[in-house]
């Protein structure tokens, strides 16, 4: 194998990315080699046959217990061998006496620290032979759990005197396949228990965030109410002031009044309105990522409806972002507006698509530069428009077309081709972010059934998403 053939191996192995075909050249010469290594092994038929039957139990078995009676037990029943295992208990970083031969599996609340010492290669005592349980270092770099290196504990063969050359090579082969067995089955009981703990925080989230957020809507409701008693206090004051038959001080009192208070009502109009669109983009953002059947399924699950793109999604964005616009002298150039509705169905998760949305916005709140306008002068703008594309899915498979475009420093082909990759920052990124609003956009379009994509122009870049629609 050549060094570069090595290193992809090496990669590959730890999880990284190649190529399929060095995917396959790895597996192959990794095959090659472990045939070459078993014809040195020679192992004997009984030593063969302990492989195979741990292998076969150890699927057939799926818990950690379970696979701790099968190391004890294939040595025993093979070659007569008794055995401990010991495991170093992750919270406190101490061996545990787990399992015997003699005894069987220990309960765990008779588990107990023990003496023995974690060693890095075999070692012999008077009675027994103790060799190191050692996981898989790739999955240790992307999974680490514990802090003793690649090391899970201790596997003891006793008696000692029955164990020679080449039965110690065996236990150490069999001792790997241990480790690398208990890894797996360790890393998935974490993941099982990540996978309970993010459906408690589901529940908790939607008990203790979802529902009293709710309140919020009798808070606008009253408060609505409110505004309109002050309203009707207002009208009260100048149908007064504008009676004939007050006096004209008491009367320029009632009117001033009336003046004061239309100020407030107005003032408080403009809060509200506000208050309320905040209200409502919250919850939909809130009640949508926290949906329970996104965590029990591991994937977003669509509820889809129809949806007014223009007056459900785009109009509301716009004026949420309007002012953030204006402080930073960013024109929004909106063609959506300008073009007539044809007939159009979209049936959409409006949860998800809105967020999709809202991540376009964004981005072009952070990323919009400065370039020169058809006056000759510098200006930053963010244009949006939709197109209708009769075969954007195969023939007679119409879609959907909305563009974003931002002026500015234009991204490179690569960058473009890698701008919805999870956690790609372009090389001209100076906002803080960490690159998963486009990947979070490019998930969620394609589980639409959509596409995305993003084209550098001379003056900027165009992002786009592409949705199916029915006719």
């Amino acid at each position: 194998m050549s060094e570069i053939e090595a290193e992809c191996c090496t990669v590959f192995r730890q999880g990284g990315t190649v190529s399929p075909k060095e995917m396959a050249d790895c597996i192959t010469l990794r095959g090659r080699e472990k045939k070459e290594s078993y014809k040195r092994y020679n192992f004997e038929r009984s030593q063969e046959e302990a492989f195979a039957t741990f292998f076969d139990l150890a699927q057939e078995f799926t818990t950690i217990d379970s696979l701790f009676q099968i190391c004890t037990t294939v040595p025993k029943e093979f070659f007569g061998l008794d055995s401990r295992i010991y495991i170093i208990e992750p919270k406190q970083s101490t061996l545990e006496l787990v399992c015997t031969s003699m005894q069987g599996l220990i309960p765990r609340e008779k588990r107990e620290n023990h003496r023995a010492v974690v060693v890095e290669s075999p070692m012999e005592t008077e009675q027994s032979w103790f060799f190191p349980i050692r996981g898989n270092e790739a999955l240790w770099e992307a999974l680490p759990f514990l802090d003793n290196g690649s090391i899970l504990g201790l596997f003891e063969v006793f008696p000692k005197v029955l164990v020679d050359e080449r039965k110690k090579f065996f236990l150490e082969k069999f001792t790997n396949r241990i480790g690398y067995n208990l890894h797996q089955k360790l890393l998935v009981q974490q993941n099982i228990n990540h996978i309970k703990f993010i459906n408690q925080l589901v529940s908790d989230i939607e008990h203790n965030v979802i529902t009293p957020n709710l309140y919020y809507k009798l808070f606008l409701i009253r408060l609505k109410k409110m505004i309109k008693s002050y309203k009707n206090i207002e009208d009260l004051a100048g149908k007064i002031a504008e009676d004939a038959s007050v006096c004209g001080a008491v009367a320029q009192s009632l009117q001033n009044a009336a003046e004061i208070l239309n100020e407030a009502n107005l003032a408080l109009q403009t809060e509200y309105s506000a208050l309320r669109k905040h209200y409502e983009h919250t919850s939909l953002f809130l009640e949508t990522l926290f949906r329970k059947d996104h965590f029990q399924k591991g994937t977003y699950v669509l509820r889809k409806q129809p949806c007014n793109f223009r007056t459900e999604i785009i109009k509301p964005l716009i004026d949420r972002y309007a002012l953030q616009f204006e402080k930073k002298g960013i024109v929004v150039d909106d063609r959506i507006e300008n073009v007539p509705d044809e007939q159009v169905t979209l049936f959409v998760d409006k949860g998800l698509i809105s967020q999709v949305f809202d991540n376009f916005f964004s981005n072009a709140l952070k990323y919009t530069g400065e370039a020169k306008a058809k006056s000759g002068q510098p200006a930053k703008i963010f244009s949006l428009n939709r197109q209708i594309i009769n075969d954007a899915f195969g023939e007679d498979k119409p879609g959907v077309r909305f563009n974003f475009f931002t002026t500015g420093k234009p991204l490179t082909r690569e960058e473009c081709d890698r701008v919805f990759e999870e956690g790609f920052r372009a090389g001209n990124s100076t906002e803080r972010g960490r690159g998963h609003g486009l990947h979070f956009v490019k998930n969620v379009v394609e589980i639409h059934g959509g596409m995305v994509g993003c084209e550098p122009q001379p003056d900027g870049n165009l992002l786009h998403l592409i949705l199916p629609f029915k006719k």
